[in-house]
């Protein structure tokens, strides 16, 4: 799933109100740090997914479990729980709610691709069907509640400085990096999208260069526009996605079963 799935998650987890507290706004950059970092270059999601802290760091900055939250989340979204199955496993097997919601979504992807001259085989087109839905549910939320994609931003604006500089020194020790790398990749998303704080762009035409990139097309505003409407038109067909969000919750609801220091891998295709 992406940011703002994550987000609302993690907010009604925490039972935290449409603006969280300020003392822990900062708790969300952990969370969607995993999608974050391969926003620049240098980091890959097989790295960011993956938990397995050094000794004594968990202990050091207990704050990293929410990455662990992220991985979690993304697990059951595409298997249907907490763990990443041993093996792989075909689209057909895989139970989580983007991959049951994406077959429903692979006719149309299907004949989208082929109208922009890149049709796909049937692996392709479920491994892109998914990702369609996580992107249309992350659009939906943007339009059920206006509040979700402030989140982040408010956390990246207004948590103190020294709260920013231990997540990025939690996040290096994590991932056996500099402090200096995580500083680095702040404006990732920036520098992926463009202006990642007009909503309105940022979760529809913005969102459009993860679909275009997948086909190798490019980012003209005639493609921006055609693939705009696939994502409206996806958004539809995902309306139950608060029936998703209420069942990470209630998975993650029982820390006691995934937030130790134990290792974990998430889900990245």
């Amino acid at each position: 799933m992406l940011t703002n799935c994550h987000s609302l998650i993690l907010r009604t987890l925490l039972k935290h109100g449409p603006e969280p507290p300020p003392g822990e706004r900062d708790l969300y950059l952990y969370n969607i740090a995993p999608d974050h970092l391969p926003l620049t270059e240098g980091f890959r999601s097989r790295e960011t997914h993956r938990f397995d802290p050094p000794p004594g760091a968990l202990e050091r900055y207990p704050k990293l479990i929410w990455v662990k939250c992220h991985l979690v989340v993304d697990n059951f979204c595409h298997y249907g729980g907490a763990g990443k199955p041993d093996g792989g496993l075909s689209a057909a097997e895989k139970r989580g709610y983007t991959y049951r919601r994406g077959a429903d979504l692979v006719p149309l992807l299907s004949a989208f691709a082929s109208e922009m001259g890149t049709p796909l085989g049937e692996s392709d087109a479920y491994y892109l069907a998914h990702t369609l839905v996580e992107i249309a549910v992350d659009y939906a939320i943007s339009v059920a509640d206006r509040s979700v994609p402030l989140i982040v931003r408010q956390s990246r604006v207004s948590s103190p400085p020294e709260l920013i500089a231990e997540f990025e020194a939690g996040i290096a020790a994590l991932y056996g990096r500099g402090a200096g790398e995580i500083t680095a990749a702040r404006d990732g998303a920036e520098r992926f999208y463009g202006d990642v704080d007009d909503i309105d762009y940022m979760y529809l035409d913005g969102r459009t260069r993860i679909i275009l990139r997948k086909l190798k097309l490019p980012f003209s505003d005639e493609n921006v526009a055609r693939t705009s409407r696939l994502i409206l038109d996806s958004a539809e067909r995902v309306s139950d996605f608060g029936d998703f969000i209420r069942d990470s919750v209630d998975l993650l609801s029982d820390r006691a079963a995934w937030a130790g220091a134990g290792p974990l891998i998430g889900a990245t295709e």
